[in-house]
């Protein structure tokens, strides 16, 4: 089974998880980390710490990380770098996550893309739908 570590700054990663549970119902392999206002990356370290027995249980785990660059995404990279089983995403956004929650057998690259694919202006998509409506 794979495991879902999302980790962000604040309270967002928790937030996530919690909106991500409404969708795909009380999952038991999603878990959140967040960097609180009061963190600094050690604090936060202990948390990775803290949690690696329960990864430890996974086949695999993939973290989602709100910001590439930021101290969340980096000090778990650092953490886990050497785990072949922890694959990392900076850029988390709900369809990619809800993707990976729902599908064991969705390859990392595929719920990437169907992240990408799910950012859509709207109002410029359905003003071609309308106009494609009334071309025909």
């Amino acid at each position: 089974m794979k495991g879902i570590l999302c980790v962000s700054h604040g309270f967002y990663a928790e937030a996530f998880k919690e909106s991500l549970k409404m969708i795909a119902g009380n999952v038991t392999n999603l878990h959140a980390l967040c960097l609180e206002p009061t963190d600094g990356p050690e604090q936060f370290k202990d948390k990775l710490v803290a949690i690696q027995p329960t990864l430890d249980a996974y086949d695999k785990v993939w973290v989602f990380a709100d910001l590439f660059g930021g101290s969340p995404c980096n000090t778990t990279f650092q953490h886990y770098v050497s785990n072949p089983n922890i694959e990392f995403v900076a850029g988390m956004n709900f369809p990619m996550v809800l993707s990976a929650l729902l599908s064991e057998e969705i390859s990392l690259d595929s719920c990437i893309e169907q992240g990408k694919d799910a950012i859509v202006n709207v109002r410029t998509f359905m003003q071609a739908m309308m106009a494609n409506d009334e071309d025909e």
